[in-house]
């Protein structure tokens, strides 16, 4: 009977890691089949994110993902409803990430938290807004810049050009034309749009989140002839370039590998990774 219990646990494992979003952070309280329900919406409609955190709450569960943006669901792992941190502007650079002790496939406990964050500001679990009495981190991981480290250039064109609008994440990035810096704004409840700026902060693009079924004929029909193996995720995203050009980002995976194309508006591939 052992034997059964830990190859049911270890397969429900496997299926949560191998769900499209490996970066899942599991909370004992959410259940194996809805933590693989959110993993697979995050990666259908929110495929450039990652997830840092679920919590469940009487009868929802909540992700937060790593760009402060947060989605709720059923216990079931139906999607119900989106916010982000515009309410928060600076002071999302607080946002923590509440310390947990969750079990592996076999029991072993993983703690998570307990360092501080870009600044030091405080110790761990502290900050504004947050209960003194919890512990964690400051929401920085990899490549996130803290907000209030942006480069002056980035923030004046940020308040010539989008007055109003609240920055709640930036981060650094590579893309095939080298590293660039991308920063999220948004206006109230509103999903973000991405400014993305080169390593010296001049800018370069705007990229807004839209449904796959709104890409260009040509597009779909370059994923369909050159990409056939390969599953489309929900949504994609359209660039604005300085010139008025429009491209088209579309993600993709087959099975373990995952992409994201970028398309000319004629279906011509401009960059893949």
């Amino acid at each position: 009977m052992k034997k059964l219990i830990f190859s049911v646990l270890a397969f429900a494992a496997v299926m949560v890691s191998c769900s499209s979003n490996e970066d899942l952070a599991g909370v004992a309280s959410v259940s194996g089949s809805t933590s693989a329900s959110v993993a697979t919406y995050v990666a259908e409609n929110y495929p450039a994110t990652k997830i840092v955190a679920t919590t469940a709450s009487g009868s929802m569960v909540t992700a937060t993902l790593n760009t402060g943006e947060t989605l709720s669901f059923t216990k079931a792992g139906s999607f119900v409803s989106y916010s982000n941190n515009s309410s928060k502007g600076l002071v999302a650079d607080s946002l923590i990430v509440s310390d947990s002790i969750t079990t592996d496939s076999v029991g072993r406990p993983h703690h998570r938290g307990g360092h501080k964050g870009h600044g030091g500001m405080g110790r761990p679990g502290e900050g504004p807004g947050s209960d003194s009495m919890s512990v964690g981190y400051q929401r920085h991981f990899e490549n996130e810049i803290a907000l209030d480290s942006l480069p002056t250039v980035i923030n004046d064109y940020i308040l010539a050009n989008y007055a109003g609008n609240v920055v709640i994440h930036a981060e650094r990035d590579t893309i095939c034309q080298g590293a660039v810096i991308e920063v999220l704004v948004c206006v109230t409840t509103q999903e973000p749009i991405k400014l993305v700026f080169d390593a010296a902060g001049a800018y370069l693009y705007k990229a807004e989140r839209i449904h796959y079924t709104d890409v260009p004929a040509e597009i779909s029909a370059a994923v369909n002839a050159n990409y056939s193996t390969f599953k489309v995720k929900n949504r994609a995203e359209k660039f604005t370039l300085t010139d008025g050009t429009l491209q088209y980002k579309v993600f993709i995976q087959s099975k373990q590998v995952r992409k994201s194309v970028t398309f000319n508006v004629d279906g011509t591939v401009s960059c893949e990774k």
